[in-house]
Formats: structure tokens, sequence, C-alpha cells
């Protein structure tokens, strides 16, 4: 387990996904509380969920990506929490979803903690935003302690979002990960 950790908190290993992974993705995608909350469609069956961790290219492409947390003491998939290239953005996202069982135990903000601290000193990204569904409250809170400014209202795929920012920058340009292949999108 130990060889392929890429951060680690108190409590949490975080590491990138495995195929192993498949079947405790494909749970946390079907539980109807966190689609409330997001746009993303949930998994068909478990060889979606094996297929699109397969297929997962996020850490190729910028170097980071969404980590598998594993709980230190259990080694068990509690969730993942991470960063995300938004290419058509321009914009590099900090985001987590949990299992029910693991809320309310701070482990979202212990792990988003640790990743945006990645993001700026490994990573050298300067600009990290939050998107929040409007009526997440428990993920409004997590979010503000982190530190994350509230910048604005936005319409994401016709859902109400809050965009919170990390900190605040005047150039959008400099959100490019070291190292990225495909640059700013120009307007």
């Amino acid at each position: 387990m130990k060889s392929n950790i890429l951060f680690e908190t108190n409590r949490c290993f975080l590491r990138e996904f495995s195929p192993d992974d498949a079947q405790a993705v494909y749970r946390l995608n079907l539980h109807p509380d966190i689609f409330r909350f997001t746009t993303d469609p949930p998994f068909e069956n478990h060889a979606e969920a094996a297929a699109f961790l397969k297929n997962y290219k996020a850490y190729q492409i910028s170097g980071f990506g969404r980590w598998a947390v594993i709980l230190k003491d259990t080694n068990q998939f509690a969730g993942w929490c991470g960063l995300k290239y938004i290419l058509e953005e321009n914009e590099v996202d900090i985001g987590y979803r949990f299992l029910p069982e693991f809320w309310g135990q701070g482990l979202a903000l212990e792990t988003a903690s640790v990743c945006i601290k990645a993001g700026i000193e490994e990573f050298g990204i300067k600009r990290i935003v939050a998107r929040v569904h409007k009526e997440n409250e428990r993920s409004i809170r997590v979010t503000e302690k982190l530190g994350l400014k509230y910048e604005k209202d936005l319409l994401y795929d016709g859902v109400p979002w809050l965009n919170y920012v990390f900190p605040i920058e005047e150039n959008p340009s400099i959100n490019i990960p070291k190292e990225f292949p495909f640059g700013p999108i120009q307007a």
C-alpha cells in the first residue's frame, strides 16, 4: 500500500485510482443524496465504473486528478478528493465525494486541504475553484473552512451553483498546470 501513496493526512492516504476501486466507486455513485448535488450521471453498473477508472487519464494529462481516499486504520475506500483541470473553462477545481457513512467526520476538509496545498506547492497552480451546488449547505461550509471565498453565482449544466476561489487571482492563464500540453482556451 505504501508504494502508491501520493499524499497523507492524519487519518487518510490519497492515491491514484486503481481498477480495484471499481466496486467502491460504483457504490459511491449510486447514492441519491450524492446525485442531488452533482450533474454527473451515475454509473449503470460495475463494469461501467471499471471502464471509467481504466480510461481515467487526468494523471497522465495534467499530472493530477481526483484521488482515492483510503482510511489508514482500516485500509477502506472512503471516497475521493482532488483537483481537476477543466480545459473548457481554464479552471482547476477542487472536488470531493465520500460514501455516506463517512459524512460529518471532517474527511472532506482534511483531504481537500492537502489537495489544495499540493496544487499550489507541487503543481504551481495559482487559482483553484470550487463549484458547490447552491443547496449543498454542508459543502458550502467545508469550502468556506478551506479558505475559499465566494466569487459568483453560476449556472452549470442548467443547475445553480456557487463559485468559490482560492486565492483570487486576476490572470486566469496562470491556472495552467506545469507542463500542461494543451494550454488555455483562447477567447
